[in-house]
């Protein structure tokens, strides 16, 4: 579960708040828990949730996505979305580095498979906004590796 709350937090402090926050609720709704889904699924996503609102409370949105446009062109996508050849941890230590707003929805959208739309109601931002923030943590993530060498052999 702390692998959950990190993806969404800054630091690892932040993660460990969010984890110990995630317990207590997990503890006070046990008795909502029914049974559709196993344990483990019901608790991420509340691990998840608390995670996202911890994020809440230190961001504003307007300042997150102000500098960004709503939407990006396709022709910014240079490169084939499902070929990143290289290991996790190399994304988790891009995405540590990464803008918060690219950070949050790539992990609702890429790692969660939250819906743009979900993610838009989630968050309150434009469903625009949250597939351009997609676009270009993408292209973040594919500029880091290309610029640390980590895709060898691919002509960009």
């Amino acid at each position: 579960m702390l692998a959950f709350c990190r993806r969404y937090c800054k630091s690892d402090d932040d993660a460990h708040d969010a984890l110990q926050e995630g317990f207590i609720k997990v503890f006070h709704s046990l008795e909502k828990y029914r049974g559709d889904s196993a344990p483990e699924t019901w608790m991420s996503r509340i691990f998840i949730n608390t995670a996202i609102d911890q994020y809440k409370k230190g961001q504003t949105y307007g300042n997150m996505f102000a500098s960004l446009p709503d939407e990006v062109e396709r022709e910014d996508e240079v490169y084939d979305e499902d070929s990143f050849p290289c290991k996790a941890t190399d994304i988790l230590r891009i995405m540590d580095t990464m803008p918060e707003g690219y950070r949050v929805i790539f992990n609702l959208y890429c790692l969660e498979s939250y819906t743009h739309r979900q993610i838009a109601e989630l968050l309150g931002i434009s469903e625009g906004t949250s597939k351009s923030q997609y676009a270009r943590a993408k292209k973040f993530i594919y500029d880091a590796l290309v610029a640390n060498k980590t895709i060898v052999g691919k002509r960009i």
